[in-house]
């Protein structure tokens, strides 16, 4: 039987990169270079880097769909993704505009 495994901490980082860009006006550099869904994998992928990942599989043992918590991460924890989120972008943003 094949497992489908899920990366719970992506769809973590996912949403808080979405909430964060969803934060910043319009004009702000930060909205407008990463907005594109290149850019945003690109800076989910350099946060996924730096940070300990947590994976779950979608099948118990009898092969039955189990529906993970996603939301399953701390005030903390997320407070956390957001600063790398922000140090991320910081640091992308000279490459991100060139492109």
């Amino acid at each position: 039987m094949d497992q489908t495994i899920v990366n719970l901490t992506g769809s973590v980082v996912i949403e808080e990169i979405d909430r964060l860009l969803a934060s910043y006006p319009d004009d702000n550099i930060y909205k407008q270079s990463f907005i594109t869904p290149q850019a945003k994998k690109k800076l989910a992928i350099l946060v996924l880097s730096k940070i300990p990942n947590r994976y779950t599989k979608m099948q118990d043992e009898q092969g039955r769909t189990v529906y993970p918590d996603f939301n399953n991460c701390s005030l903390e924890q997320r407070l956390h993704i957001e600063l790398l989120i922000e140090a991320a972008m910081f640091e992308m943003l000279p490459t991100i505009k060139q492109s």
